[in-house]
């Protein structure tokens, strides 16, 4: 149930760039921890929103037998694409992450990348 909603999130929200659906499918009270940093939930809006206004791009992929759902809590790879703009080098980040959810909502989440996401210039705040 959760790795499906996890998907979905990722087809809907970040694929799309629709930072509206974050409180669909973040609770309010998240702490995301990525890289040796945390991110709490008006953060993390924040950041979203101004992401998704930009051309940036996003393509998803899923090692689906790394996958494991106990509970409420679900683990696995996966690989997100960036790429600032059309003619601009695509980036590849593999992603372990481990996300806790409450009351249906992602509550935490645990992930590294590779390369570290916020170092890659899609990310950068100007």
């Amino acid at each position: 149930m959760y790795i499906e909603q996890l998907k979905e999130m990722f087809e809907e929200m970040t694929i799309k760039k629709n930072a509206s659906l974050i409180p669909h499918y973040y609770h309010p009270e998240l702490l995301l921890f990525t890289n040796g940093y945390s991110i709490n939930y008006p953060d993390f809006l924040a950041s979203h929103i101004a992401y998704y206004a930009t051309p940036i791009r996003y393509v998803v992929q899923y090692d689906d037998e790394t996958f494991v759902e106990h509970g409420e809590k679900v683990a696995g790879r996966m690989w997100i694409s960036t790429q600032k703009s059309p003619d601009a080098p695509i980036h590849q980040m593999e992603i372990m992450l481990v996300v806790m959810y409450k009351k249906g909502k992602i509550y935490r989440l645990w992930e590294l990348t590779y390369p570290d996401w916020s170092k890659l210039d899609e990310f950068k705040q100007t």
